[in-house]
């Protein structure tokens, strides 16, 4: 490949993978990939798979065997259930991987495979519609590489992945592993560790249960955080760093410690990435950028890459160039590390029988996000609410149920403000 390759002759006995028992070296771990990659060159026709594996060692195996068979991959959400199976469809997916092979081809039929793989990453626009960021593996090593330097993440490292490889931020894990000859651990109980990254649920775990071991980083920033574990854990003189970055940019763009008078900051933009506000809108180019978007029946839209993308974020630059994120201008959030679209969701449920609108929204209790939902009815009809929570339950995953449904009269719907339809929520 590449980066695999060249890491297993560096550090051959180095430690690669940690997951329960098995433990890879880089030599093992490339030994196995180039026997799966074989096995993939010579009997997968298609150049186009899904990659839906649950097992996060396996899922690690395919990824890197099916780029260095010169694939490009489709990172499919292995909980999400019928909306999984319609991307699929809607991609044209023929293969679609759920397990390592078990028997590949001997390693000793070794071929040179030049790769032109690429790398799909499934998200949402601000319509519902699915599409496909683009990414390469010279864009993701280009965030790997600042990235490390950032948080001093080096071969003598441990990061302890908890997250999963069809997002970002765990695909991007793996890469910073791969270029700093580093070990990534998938036990999430397994120490010690120097790095680790975590969603609201793992951060406030940790917290609670400070680890003994000395720790380099503990990387935020996916999913909004409490103020007050924030605070608990500057009291604590954890290393904790805060970033800001999306799909579209590989991961992290900009980071900074914690600490009190970073409270409300992101950290200055990497050297990767050039960023600038217009409009409220905070802009992106740079090497780590995606290369452009996907979208059904082979449809792509590519980005030149002398022109910023526009992130749909708000945000503003603070007189020491310190990034400050207000929020979103779509209607993306994210729970436990979820990215959960909910135009999305809308639109799924308003092709159920009997449901003439339907409009989700999430409100803030308690510094926690709250799914809620508004429907109109085309009839009226009994257990209509776990009617519809059962079917966004069957065609997404149990992360995305509202805790109410509520009846509405959409009249002017799209017109009502969040302050009107939190008031009418409130009130119920």
């Amino acid at each position: 490949m590449d980066l695999l390759n060249q890491q297993s002759k560096k550090y051959p006995k180095k430690v690669a993978i940690q997951y329960n028992k098995t433990v890879m070296s880089y030599e093992q771990l490339n030994t196995t990939v180039q026997a799966i990659a074989n096995t993939y060159y010579h009997d997968i026709k298609d150049t186009r798979i899904g990659i839906k594996v649950k097992n996060p060692l396996e899922a690690i195996i395919c990824i890197l065997a099916a780029l260095r068979a010169g694939k490009t991959i489709y990172l499919l959400n292995h909980h999400y259930k019928t909306y999984t199976e319609e991307l699929i469809k809607a991609y044209h997916l023929k293969t679609v991987l759920t397990t390592c092979i078990k028997n590949p081809l001997n390693s000793q039929k070794n071929i040179n495979i030049t790769s032109k793989s690429s790398i799909r990453l499934f998200t949402t626009g601000s319509t519902g519609q699915a599409k496909c960021v683009i990414h390469s593996i010279d864009t993701l090593l280009a965030s790997a590489d600042i990235i490390n330097k950032s948080l001093h993440y080096t071969h003598h490292d441990i990061w302890n992945c908890q997250l999963p490889f069809y997002h970002v931020s765990g695909l991007a894990i793996l890469w910073r592993t791969l270029l700093a000859g580093a070990t990534i651990q998938l036990d999430p109980s397994k120490t010690p560790y120097t790095h680790i990254s975590c969603v609201e649920k793992q951060f406030e775990f940790l917290i609670k249960n400070p680890p003994k071991h000395p720790l380099k980083c503990i990387l935020i920033g996916g999913s909004p955080i409490k103020k007050k574990l924030l605070l608990s854990a500057i009291q604590q003189n954890l290393p904790i760093y805060q970033s800001y970055g999306l799909t579209e940019t590989g991961s992290a763009c900009a980071i900074t410690p914690l600490s009190k008078d970073t409270l409300n900051l992101s950290g200055k933009p990497l050297p990767h990435i050039k960023l600038k506000i217009k409009h409220k809108y905070i802009f992106v180019k740079g090497k780590s950028r995606c290369l452009g978007f996907e979208y059904p029946n082979n449809t792509i839209t590519n980005l030149n890459p002398n022109n910023y993308y526009n992130t749909q974020d708000y945000g503003c630059l603070t007189q020491d160039n310190q990034l400050k994120v207000f929020g979103r201008s779509s209607r993306m959030i994210i729970i436990n590390g979820e990215n959960i679209q909910l135009e999305t969701i809308e639109t799924m449920v308003k092709t159920l029988h009997n449901i003439k609108e339907f409009y989700m929204l999430a409100i803030k209790k308690n510094e926690t996000l709250t799914l809620y939902g508004l429907v109109e009815l085309e009839n009226k009809q009994q257990n209509y609410k776990p009617f519809i929570k059962n079917a966004i339950k069957k065609h997404f995953s149990s992360l995305c149920i509202p805790e109410d449904i509520i009846e509405h009269s959409f009249k002017n719907a799209l017109k009502l403000s969040y302050s009107d339809i939190k008031k009418t929520i409130q009130s119920t």
